[in-house]
């Protein structure tokens, strides 16, 4: 995680440093952008909620929990109705 934060952060004054001089930027070798992509791609683990099957759905989600026998788990953003009117 220290590697990833210095990678991170040397990548960021890099970038910064090009934009206080007004260099453009040339184009990333494929090499390096996978290098990166890598290193800021989130592993396995890091993200479980990524790994769920969500169901956008409720009634086949209601479907499935009931064939199951299992509880549902509803998860309202801001893309869904507003339970207090925001």
């Amino acid at each position: 995680m220290k590697h990833l934060i210095r990678t991170v952060l040397g990548v960021s004054i890099v970038l910064a440093a090009g934009v206080v001089r007004g260099d453009e930027p040339g184009p990333l070798p494929t090499e390096q952008f996978e290098k990166l992509h890598q290193l800021i791609k989130p592993q396995r683990g890091e993200a479980r909620w990524m790994e769920i099957d969500w169901y956008p759905n409720i009634w086949e989600a209601r479907q499935k929990a009931a064939r199951e026998g299992r509880p549902l788990f509803v998860w309202a953003g801001s893309g869904g109705a507003p339970a207090a009117g925001c």
